[in-house]
């Protein structure tokens, strides 16, 4: 398997364990995420390589929609160390204008809200590319910020050692500072 396969495995993982979690509870839910959408001709491919607002909304829309006896919450699965800038930020929106319940289950298995999220602080040196990225606001590694020969040559640096990335924007989730809720935390609103 090469990286994005393993990490595909990961988080298809991490989703089948929290379907799981769902049906043993009978908690009420649906899979919202557009990867769940079944399409014709290739639209979710198609759709990861547009960047119009509309696009984006759909692409980084939570993978799950709980719905309890007096909210509902829509819940992102993300097995990674880290949360693309652009599905941050779409979360962070949707939470502020629109006052939306909002949480991310992240590899840990645990669930945090958006606002209690903590980065890490980013060092501009990636040691998998071996070349600096910029970086923004202290936490936001962005090397599509790179000269276009200079992006390249990351994106090879990390092809050639066999690790995937988008490379989108992103930034590294401080576990240890972050507060995290059990899963168990949705039993209280059945």
């Amino acid at each position: 398997m090469n990286a994005f396969e393993i990490r595909k495995k990961k988080s298809d993982e991490l989703t089948d364990y929290f379907n799981k979690f769902l049906s043993d509870n009978k908690i009420s839910f649906f899979e919202s995420g557009y990867e769940f959408y079944k399409s014709l001709e290739n639209a979710n491919d198609k759709i990861k390589k547009l960047n119009d607002n509309t696009s984006k909304f759909v692409r980084y829309y939570p993978d799950f929609t709980y719905i309890g006896k007096d909210k509902t919450i829509l819940i992102e699965v993300k097995n990674s160390s880290g949360i693309e800038k652009e599905c941050f930020e779409n979360y962070k929106m949707l939470e502020d204008l629109f006052n939306l319940n909002i949480l991310l289950l992240l590899k840990n298995k645990k669930l945090c809200k958006i606002k209690d999220i903590v980065f890490n602080k980013a060092k501009s040196y990636d040691v998998i590319a071996e070349m600096n990225v910029p970086v923004t606001n202290e936490i936001w590694k962005e090397p599509r910020l790179l000269e276009k020969n200079e992006y390249y040559k990351y994106l090879q640096n990390y092809k050639n050692k066999k690790k995937y990335t988008s490379g989108c924007s992103f930034a590294f989730i401080d576990f240890k500072n972050t507060n995290f809720y059990d899963l168990d935390i949705l039993l209280k609103y059945q």
